[in-house]
């Protein structure tokens, strides 16, 4: 019955795939900002998310900015979604995609040890692959439920963006050691709630993801990060920067100061660029202590 279930979906979902790209591409934009603001408005507890996030992040704002720019994250974030319907005719634009500081890059595999790009959840953000064209990606990606769409969703990174997904589970950091070897680009979304070290961001402690910086570490390879916003008329830019970790004799000591450091990096563009960053994610973990002790 699951696996019915499963099927009918994937077909609903192709359904209005194929309906979306007969549009031209301004309007499948133009729908993007409109589902944006209809999930901000119907879907409660994302927007909750959003705002009260806002609001610890940015005590100066009023209540009105606070929700101009969660509904701006929210429409930036499904027109990243849906950009990636159509990613391989909006990569290939030149006019579509540009990229700064692809030079930082360059110079981190020249070292021939392979490179750890930490990214954020930000702007057009599987976009920032096009700053590694010609390059071999790695990255791990959440499995869907749905194995269909799972199946569809990772051929479709592998074909338009020269993509290898490992599936986020127990052992995906010892697949990813495996790989090693490969001297490739290893791209992990650095930026959201993981298991990992407590620093602080924002002015609030949060846990963050070590594995950018610990494989960095431990294994010597080169590490940079990247980040992604959308500009007015839907084309983006891809921002590549370096980040010069900083060791000692103390391994778990080493891991922790140089993910803070990275966080606080983000933080600054974050702060620069606060509509383009996902901001209905509980990255504090806020939601559960807020708002169903209520309920």
């Amino acid at each position: 019955m699951k696996n019915f279930s499963y099927k009918l979906q994937f077909i609903i979902i192709m359904f209005f795939y194929k309906l979306i790209l007969l549009l031209p591409e301004k309007l499948r934009f133009k729908f993007g900002d409109f589902l944006g603001i209809a999930m901000y408005k119907l879907v409660k507890k994302r927007r909750l998310i959003a705002t009260t996030n806002l609001k610890m992040a940015f005590p100066e704002k009023n209540i009105k900015e606070i929700e101009q720019i969660a509904i701006e994250s929210f429409k930036i974030m499904i027109k990243a979604f849906l950009c990636t319907l159509w990613f391989n005719q909006y990569l290939k634009d030149p006019n579509k995609v540009t990229i700064e500081n692809r030079e930082i890059l360059d110079k981190a595999y020249s070292q021939n040890k392979g490179v750890i790009a930490a990214l954020m959840h930000m702007g057009n953000m599987e976009a920032i692959i096009k700053a590694a064209e010609g390059y071999s990606v790695v990255t791990v990606a959440k499995e869907q439920r749905n194995p269909y769409l799972n199946k569809f969703i990772n051929e479709s990174r592998k074909n338009d963006l020269n993509l290898t997904v490992f599936s986020k589970n127990k052992s995906t950091s010892k697949e990813l050691i495996k790989r090693l070897n490969n001297k490739e680009i290893f791209a992990l979304f650095s930026d959201h709630r993981d298991k990992g070290a407590m620093i602080n961001f924002f002015g609030m402690e949060a846990k963050a993801p070590t594995g950018a910086v610990s494989l960095a570490l431990k294994f010597d390879i080169p590490l940079i990060w990247g980040y992604n916003y959308f500009r007015p008329d839907n084309s983006c830019v891809s921002v590549v920067r370096d980040f010069t970790l900083i060791k000692t004799e103390n391994f778990k000591e080493d891991v922790i100061n140089n993910t803070q450091r990275l966080i606080t990096e983000m933080e600054e563009v974050i702060r620069k660029y606060p509509e383009q960053w996902m901001w209905f994610h509980d990255r504090w973990s806020l939601y559960s202590k807020l708002y169903k002790k209520r309920k």
